[in-house]
Protein backbone atom coordinates (compact mmCIF):
# COMPACT_ATOMS: atom_id res chain seq x y z
CA UNK A 1 0.00 0.00 0.00
CA UNK A 2 1.33 3.42 -0.98
CA UNK A 3 1.67 6.30 1.50
CA UNK A 4 -0.09 9.55 0.62
CA UNK A 5 -0.55 13.04 2.02
CA UNK A 6 -3.86 14.83 1.42
CA UNK A 7 -4.45 18.59 1.58
CA UNK A 8 -6.21 20.23 3.32
CA UNK A 9 -6.63 18.44 6.63
CA UNK A 10 -6.72 21.50 8.84
CA UNK A 11 -7.01 21.82 12.60
CA UNK A 12 -8.68 25.19 12.06
CA UNK A 13 -11.30 23.70 9.73
CA UNK A 14 -12.22 21.16 12.40
CA UNK A 15 -12.44 23.90 15.01
CA UNK A 16 -14.75 26.19 13.05
CA UNK A 17 -16.77 23.36 11.46
CA UNK A 18 -15.76 24.19 7.88
CA UNK A 19 -14.15 20.83 7.14
CA UNK A 20 -15.27 19.67 3.70
CA UNK A 21 -16.86 16.18 3.71
CA UNK A 22 -15.37 15.59 0.24
CA UNK A 23 -12.03 14.85 1.91
CA UNK A 24 -13.50 12.34 4.37
CA UNK A 25 -15.32 10.55 1.54
CA UNK A 26 -12.20 10.54 -0.64
CA UNK A 27 -10.03 9.12 2.15
CA UNK A 28 -12.59 6.43 2.97
CA UNK A 29 -13.06 5.43 -0.67
CA UNK A 30 -9.33 5.34 -1.48
CA UNK A 31 -8.33 3.88 1.89
CA UNK A 32 -7.86 0.38 0.50
CA UNK A 33 -5.25 1.68 -1.92
CA UNK A 34 -3.48 4.40 0.08
CA UNK A 35 -2.36 4.97 3.63
CA UNK A 36 -3.14 8.64 4.22
CA UNK A 37 -0.42 9.53 6.68
CA UNK A 38 -2.02 12.76 7.92
CA UNK A 39 -5.68 11.75 8.16
CA UNK A 40 -5.57 11.72 11.97
CA UNK A 41 -3.15 14.64 12.26
CA UNK A 42 -4.75 17.94 11.18
CA UNK A 43 -2.20 20.61 10.30
CA UNK A 44 -1.92 23.81 12.30
CA UNK A 45 0.44 25.36 9.73
CA UNK A 46 -1.25 24.84 6.38
CA UNK A 47 0.86 23.21 3.68
CA UNK A 48 3.92 23.34 5.91
CA UNK A 49 2.38 20.37 7.73
CA UNK A 50 3.55 18.28 4.79
CA UNK A 51 7.23 18.83 5.63
CA UNK A 52 7.49 16.07 8.23
CA UNK A 53 6.11 13.52 5.76
CA UNK A 54 8.20 14.43 2.69
CA UNK A 55 10.41 11.34 2.89
CA UNK A 56 7.56 8.99 3.78
CA UNK A 57 5.06 9.60 1.01
CA UNK A 58 4.65 8.36 -2.55
CA UNK A 59 1.72 10.61 -3.47
CA UNK A 60 0.30 13.97 -2.47
CA UNK A 61 -3.34 14.81 -3.20
CA UNK A 62 -4.07 18.55 -3.41
CA UNK A 63 -7.56 20.05 -3.15
CA UNK A 64 -8.24 23.80 -3.40
CA UNK A 65 -4.49 24.36 -3.04
CA UNK A 66 -4.65 27.29 -5.49
CA UNK A 67 -6.34 29.27 -2.69
CA UNK A 68 -3.32 29.00 -0.38
CA UNK A 69 -2.37 32.70 -0.87
CA UNK A 70 -5.57 33.59 1.05
CA UNK A 71 -4.43 31.65 4.13
CA UNK A 72 -2.38 32.79 7.10
CA UNK A 73 1.22 33.34 5.96
CA UNK A 74 -0.19 32.79 2.48
CA UNK A 75 2.81 34.24 0.60
CA UNK A 76 5.24 31.94 2.41
CA UNK A 77 2.96 28.95 1.86
CA UNK A 78 2.64 29.78 -1.83
CA UNK A 79 6.43 30.04 -2.25
CA UNK A 80 6.90 26.68 -0.53
CA UNK A 81 4.20 25.12 -2.72
CA UNK A 82 5.81 26.36 -5.94
CA UNK A 83 9.23 25.14 -4.75
CA UNK A 84 7.78 21.73 -3.88
CA UNK A 85 6.12 21.40 -7.28
CA UNK A 86 9.49 21.93 -8.93
CA UNK A 87 11.30 19.29 -6.81
CA UNK A 88 8.52 16.71 -6.35
CA UNK A 89 9.80 14.61 -9.23
CA UNK A 90 13.28 14.51 -7.66
CA UNK A 91 11.68 13.41 -4.39
CA UNK A 92 9.83 10.67 -6.31
CA UNK A 93 6.48 12.03 -5.10
CA UNK A 94 3.58 12.01 -7.55
CA UNK A 95 1.40 15.11 -7.35
CA UNK A 96 -2.35 14.61 -7.92
CA UNK A 97 -4.40 17.80 -8.03
CA UNK A 98 -8.18 17.95 -8.11
CA UNK A 99 -9.18 21.02 -10.10
CA UNK A 100 -12.48 21.83 -8.39
CA UNK A 101 -12.82 25.38 -9.77
CA UNK A 102 -11.55 27.81 -12.38
CA UNK A 103 -8.67 29.64 -10.70
CA UNK A 104 -10.49 30.77 -7.54
CA UNK A 105 -13.83 32.04 -6.28
CA UNK A 106 -12.02 35.03 -4.78
CA UNK A 107 -10.11 37.65 -6.79
CA UNK A 108 -7.73 38.41 -3.91
CA UNK A 109 -4.09 37.62 -4.71
CA UNK A 110 -5.27 36.85 -8.24
CA UNK A 111 -1.85 36.99 -9.95
CA UNK A 112 -0.23 34.62 -7.46
CA UNK A 113 -3.17 32.21 -7.71
CA UNK A 114 -2.85 32.26 -11.49
CA UNK A 115 0.84 31.39 -11.22
CA UNK A 116 0.03 28.48 -8.89
CA UNK A 117 -2.79 27.31 -11.15
CA UNK A 118 -0.61 27.30 -14.27
CA UNK A 119 2.26 25.62 -12.41
CA UNK A 120 -0.06 22.85 -11.25
CA UNK A 121 -1.28 22.36 -14.81
CA UNK A 122 2.33 22.02 -15.96
CA UNK A 123 3.85 20.05 -13.07
CA UNK A 124 1.14 17.82 -11.57
CA UNK A 125 1.44 14.15 -12.53
CA UNK A 126 -2.34 13.82 -12.61
CA UNK A 127 -5.15 16.38 -12.70
CA UNK A 128 -8.62 15.28 -11.66
CA UNK A 129 -11.69 17.24 -12.72
CA UNK A 130 -15.39 16.65 -12.14
CA UNK A 131 -16.62 18.43 -15.28
CA UNK A 132 -15.88 18.10 -18.98
CA UNK A 133 -15.46 21.89 -19.07
CA UNK A 134 -12.51 21.45 -16.72
CA UNK A 135 -10.63 19.61 -19.47
CA UNK A 136 -11.28 22.39 -21.99
CA UNK A 137 -10.50 25.14 -19.49
CA UNK A 138 -7.17 23.60 -18.48
CA UNK A 139 -6.13 23.13 -22.10
CA UNK A 140 -6.93 26.79 -22.82
CA UNK A 141 -4.76 27.84 -19.87
CA UNK A 142 -1.82 25.50 -20.58
CA UNK A 143 -1.85 23.79 -23.98
CA UNK A 144 -0.82 20.16 -23.67
CA UNK A 145 -2.16 19.71 -20.13
CA UNK A 146 -5.14 17.74 -21.47
CA UNK A 147 -3.09 14.52 -21.63
CA UNK A 148 -2.69 14.47 -17.84
CA UNK A 149 -6.32 15.31 -17.02
CA UNK A 150 -8.76 12.69 -15.77
CA UNK A 151 -12.44 13.59 -16.01
CA UNK A 152 -14.83 11.69 -13.77
CA UNK A 153 -18.14 13.09 -12.46
CA UNK A 154 -18.18 14.16 -8.81
CA UNK A 155 -19.00 11.06 -6.73
CA UNK A 156 -22.41 10.97 -5.10
CA UNK A 157 -24.16 9.16 -2.25
CA UNK A 158 -27.62 7.71 -2.74
CA UNK A 159 -29.70 9.11 0.14
CA UNK A 160 -33.10 9.03 -1.53
CA UNK A 161 -35.94 8.60 0.94
CA UNK A 162 -39.36 7.30 -0.01
CA UNK A 163 -41.16 9.75 2.25
CA UNK A 164 -43.24 12.37 0.46
CA UNK A 165 -43.63 15.50 2.54
CA UNK A 166 -46.06 18.33 1.94
CA UNK A 167 -44.41 21.00 -0.19
CA UNK A 168 -43.78 24.22 1.73
CA UNK A 169 -41.33 25.90 -0.64
CA UNK A 170 -41.07 26.40 -4.37
CA UNK A 171 -37.31 26.96 -4.22
CA UNK A 172 -34.65 25.79 -1.80
CA UNK A 173 -31.21 27.43 -1.96
CA UNK A 174 -28.81 25.78 0.48
CA UNK A 175 -25.14 25.50 1.41
CA UNK A 176 -22.50 27.88 2.70
CA UNK A 177 -23.51 31.31 1.41
CA UNK A 178 -20.68 33.21 -0.26
CA UNK A 179 -20.64 36.04 -2.84
CA UNK A 180 -19.75 33.85 -5.84
CA UNK A 181 -23.00 31.91 -5.44
CA UNK A 182 -24.96 34.83 -6.88
CA UNK A 183 -27.85 34.68 -4.42
CA UNK A 184 -28.05 38.42 -3.74
CA UNK A 185 -27.96 39.14 -7.48
CA UNK A 186 -30.83 36.71 -8.05
CA UNK A 187 -32.95 38.27 -5.30
CA UNK A 188 -32.23 41.77 -6.57
CA UNK A 189 -33.34 40.64 -10.04
CA UNK A 190 -36.63 39.41 -8.58
CA UNK A 191 -37.25 42.78 -6.93
CA UNK A 192 -36.32 44.77 -10.05
CA UNK A 193 -38.91 42.84 -12.02
CA UNK A 194 -41.58 42.79 -9.30
CA UNK A 195 -41.21 39.02 -8.85
CA UNK A 196 -40.32 39.20 -5.15
CA UNK A 197 -43.60 37.51 -4.19
CA UNK A 198 -43.72 35.12 -7.15
CA UNK A 199 -42.07 32.16 -5.38
CA UNK A 200 -41.91 30.70 -1.88
CA UNK A 201 -38.15 30.67 -1.30
CA UNK A 202 -36.07 29.27 1.56
CA UNK A 203 -32.37 30.21 1.67
CA UNK A 204 -30.48 28.31 4.35
CA UNK A 205 -26.78 28.05 5.13
CA UNK A 206 -24.02 29.73 7.09
CA UNK A 207 -23.44 33.19 5.62
CA UNK A 208 -19.79 34.05 4.99
CA UNK A 209 -19.89 37.63 6.33
CA UNK A 210 -22.06 40.12 8.19
CA UNK A 211 -22.10 42.37 5.13
CA UNK A 212 -23.47 39.59 2.96
CA UNK A 213 -26.03 38.67 5.61
CA UNK A 214 -27.25 42.28 5.75
CA UNK A 215 -27.70 42.29 1.97
CA UNK A 216 -29.67 39.05 2.10
CA UNK A 217 -31.89 40.18 4.97
CA UNK A 218 -32.59 43.36 3.03
CA UNK A 219 -34.13 41.16 0.32
CA UNK A 220 -36.22 39.01 2.67
CA UNK A 221 -39.99 39.23 2.93
CA UNK A 222 -42.92 36.97 3.76
CA UNK A 223 -42.08 34.79 0.73
CA UNK A 224 -38.27 34.91 0.91
CA UNK A 225 -36.95 33.39 4.13
CA UNK A 226 -33.27 33.65 5.11
CA UNK A 227 -31.77 31.26 7.70
CA UNK A 228 -28.15 31.86 8.68
CA UNK A 229 -27.42 28.40 10.09
CA UNK A 230 -25.65 25.13 9.36
CA UNK A 231 -27.87 22.42 7.91
CA UNK A 232 -27.00 18.79 8.69
CA UNK A 233 -27.93 15.91 6.39
CA UNK A 234 -31.05 14.94 8.30
CA UNK A 235 -32.41 18.49 8.19
CA UNK A 236 -31.37 18.84 4.54
CA UNK A 237 -33.22 15.68 3.57
CA UNK A 238 -36.36 17.04 5.22
CA UNK A 239 -36.02 20.46 3.53
CA UNK A 240 -35.47 18.93 0.09
CA UNK A 241 -38.55 16.74 0.52
CA UNK A 242 -40.52 19.90 1.40
CA UNK A 243 -39.26 21.81 -1.66
CA UNK A 244 -40.37 21.55 -5.25
CA UNK A 245 -37.00 22.60 -6.66
CA UNK A 246 -33.42 23.08 -5.47
CA UNK A 247 -31.84 26.13 -7.08
CA UNK A 248 -28.16 27.04 -7.60
CA UNK A 249 -27.45 30.57 -8.80
CA UNK A 250 -23.65 30.25 -8.96
CA UNK A 251 -21.64 32.71 -11.06
CA UNK A 252 -20.28 31.06 -14.20
CA UNK A 253 -16.87 32.70 -13.92
CA UNK A 254 -15.31 30.34 -11.37
CA UNK A 255 -17.41 27.21 -10.85
CA UNK A 256 -16.60 23.84 -12.43
CA UNK A 257 -18.17 21.31 -10.06
CA UNK A 258 -20.28 21.33 -6.92
CA UNK A 259 -20.55 18.94 -4.00
CA UNK A 260 -23.86 20.55 -3.04
CA UNK A 261 -25.22 19.77 -6.51
CA UNK A 262 -24.35 16.09 -6.07
CA UNK A 263 -25.71 15.99 -2.54
CA UNK A 264 -28.99 17.42 -3.81
CA UNK A 265 -29.23 14.75 -6.51
CA UNK A 266 -28.33 12.14 -3.91
CA UNK A 267 -31.43 13.21 -1.96
CA UNK A 268 -33.53 12.95 -5.12
CA UNK A 269 -34.01 16.69 -5.65
CA UNK A 270 -35.15 18.35 -8.86
CA UNK A 271 -32.29 20.75 -9.57
CA UNK A 272 -31.93 23.96 -11.57
CA UNK A 273 -28.45 25.46 -11.99
CA UNK A 274 -26.25 27.61 -14.25
CA UNK A 275 -25.27 26.32 -17.68
CA UNK A 276 -21.65 25.71 -16.77
CA UNK A 277 -19.30 22.93 -15.67
CA UNK A 278 -20.86 19.88 -14.02
CA UNK A 279 -24.30 21.47 -14.22
CA UNK A 280 -24.08 21.49 -18.03
CA UNK A 281 -22.81 17.88 -18.02
CA UNK A 282 -25.77 16.72 -15.94
CA UNK A 283 -28.28 18.52 -18.13
CA UNK A 284 -26.95 16.55 -21.11
CA UNK A 285 -27.64 13.40 -19.07
CA UNK A 286 -31.24 14.54 -18.57
CA UNK A 287 -30.79 14.82 -14.81
CA UNK A 288 -31.18 18.57 -14.21
CA UNK A 289 -32.05 21.77 -16.07
CA UNK A 290 -29.78 24.77 -16.54
CA UNK A 291 -30.23 28.48 -17.27
CA UNK A 292 -28.14 31.08 -19.08
CA UNK A 293 -29.33 34.24 -17.32
CA UNK A 294 -31.96 35.23 -14.76
CA UNK A 295 -34.62 35.96 -17.39
CA UNK A 296 -34.08 32.45 -18.74
CA UNK A 297 -34.16 31.12 -15.17
CA UNK A 298 -37.59 32.61 -14.40
CA UNK A 299 -39.00 31.01 -17.54
CA UNK A 300 -37.53 27.62 -16.57
CA UNK A 301 -38.77 27.92 -12.98
CA UNK A 302 -42.31 28.61 -14.15
CA UNK A 303 -42.13 25.63 -16.48
CA UNK A 304 -40.71 23.27 -13.87
CA UNK A 305 -43.12 24.34 -11.14
CA UNK A 306 -45.98 23.35 -13.43
CA UNK A 307 -44.26 20.08 -14.39
CA UNK A 308 -44.88 17.58 -11.60
CA UNK A 309 -43.15 14.64 -13.30
CA UNK A 310 -39.56 15.82 -12.73
CA UNK A 311 -36.53 13.80 -13.81
CA UNK A 312 -36.63 10.16 -14.95
CA UNK A 313 -36.19 7.92 -11.89
CA UNK A 314 -34.39 5.24 -13.91
CA UNK A 315 -31.81 7.74 -15.17
CA UNK A 316 -31.18 9.04 -11.67
CA UNK A 317 -30.97 5.54 -10.16
CA UNK A 318 -28.38 4.50 -12.75
CA UNK A 319 -26.37 7.70 -12.29
CA UNK A 320 -26.27 7.34 -8.50
CA UNK A 321 -25.14 3.73 -8.81
CA UNK A 322 -22.52 4.33 -11.50
CA UNK A 323 -21.01 7.36 -9.70
CA UNK A 324 -20.79 6.14 -6.14
CA UNK A 325 -17.62 6.80 -4.16
CA UNK A 326 -16.81 3.07 -4.42
CA UNK A 327 -17.03 3.20 -8.21
CA UNK A 328 -14.99 6.41 -8.28
CA UNK A 329 -12.19 4.80 -6.25
CA UNK A 330 -12.30 1.73 -8.48
CA UNK A 331 -12.02 3.80 -11.66
CA UNK A 332 -9.13 5.87 -10.26
CA UNK A 333 -7.32 2.87 -8.80
CA UNK A 334 -7.26 1.10 -12.16
CA UNK A 335 -5.44 3.99 -13.87
CA UNK A 336 -1.71 3.51 -14.70
CA UNK A 337 -1.02 6.66 -12.70
CA UNK A 338 -1.74 4.72 -9.49
CA UNK A 339 -0.02 1.45 -10.37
Amino acid sequence: MKNAYIYPISARAEKVATHNPYLDDFIEAMGTRFNFVNKENPSTSGIFGMLKYLFQIDYVFFNWIEDVPDKKAGLAQAIFLLFFLHISNSLKIKVIWTMHNKLSHSNEHFLLKKIIFRTLLRRADGILTHSSEGVRYAESMVPGSRERIIYLPHPVKNRISQRDSQKKFDLLIWGTITPYKGIVEFLEYLYRNNYQNKYEILITGKVASEKLLDLLLGCSNQNIVIKDEWTDNEALQSLISQSRLVLFTYAKSSVLSSGALMDSLGFGARVIGPNVGAFADLEKEGLIRTFNDFADLVSILDDELHNVSGICNDKLTFFLSDNSWFKYAEKLGNLPLFS
